[in-house]
């Protein structure tokens, strides 16, 4: 009669499985084993519950991690963290090669208020617009090699820098690995000043979340800050 009860409570349904299954494990596994002709079948029995216990615990420990959501320390520092120019910790991405209407350029100035002042490695001077959607604080120093686009709209003056829009900025190692495939050549440009080396340890931090279908060239609407206004300051 014991053995019936036990079979159908133990086939009820909406039971604890968490608790009732590991004894249940056990319960079998004794059974067997205490019918063994073995004299150390009590250390086979004592294995086979220290085995199934450990089961038992780390499961217990994976539910309740999952169920209050215990956070892991960022050992690296926050998403919003200060990218350098020769920071090792950025994750790796897939090298962008140009297209029509772009360009290689090494940024020589830094102009603020979302400029920059650049050579291409064709030697041509150009003032670099940051301009679009872009999820990542990036610094961008003298030196950097970046990656730009053309504006058709737009018509050059005479004695003009040609506008051009940041798209990339790219590491050390992608930047080596563009001059391996000979995107770039082995020289920088030259400019007025000498070669477009790094010189300074200037760096500019900019968060373009602008939207890239507006048009507008102008600094003023570049330069909109998130800050409130009150009437009554005034």
């Amino acid at each position: 009669m014991e053995k019936q009860q036990q079979a159908k409570s133990s086939s009820v349904p909406g039971g604890n499985m968490i608790t009732d299954a590991p004894q249940q494990l056990v319960k079998e596994a004794t059974w067997i084993l205490r019918r063994c002709t073995k004299p150390n079948r009590k250390e086979y029995i004592k294995i086979v519950q220290a085995v199934v216990m450990g089961f038992l615990v780390m499961g217990f420990v994976g539910y309740f991690t999952k169920l209050i959501h215990i956070p892991i320390n960022n050992i690296i520092g926050g998403k919003t963290r200060r990218r350098g120019k020769n920071d090792t910790e950025s994750e790796k991405r897939e090298l962008v090669f140009k297209d029509e209407n772009q360009e290689y350029a090494y940024v020589t100035k830094l102009l603020g208020n979302g400029r920059l002042s650049a050579i291409s490695v064709k030697g041509e001077k150009l003032r670099v617009h940051i301009r679009g959607k872009m999820r990542k604080k990036v610094w961008i120093g003298v030196g950097n090699l970046v990656l730009v686009s053309e504006r058709e709209f737009e018509t050059v003056k005479e004695d003009n820098d040609r506008n051009v829009d940041l798209l990339i900025r790219y590491t050390d190692e992608e930047e080596a690995q563009l001059r391996k495939y000979g995107e770039i050549p082995d020289m920088r440009p030259k400019t007025d000043e000498g070669a477009a080396d790094e010189g300074d340890d200037a760096n500019i931090e900019f968060n373009a979340d602008m939207d890239s279908d507006d048009d507008s060239d102008s600094d003023a609407d570049r330069n909109i800050r998130d800050d409130d206004f009150d009437i009554d300051d005034i």
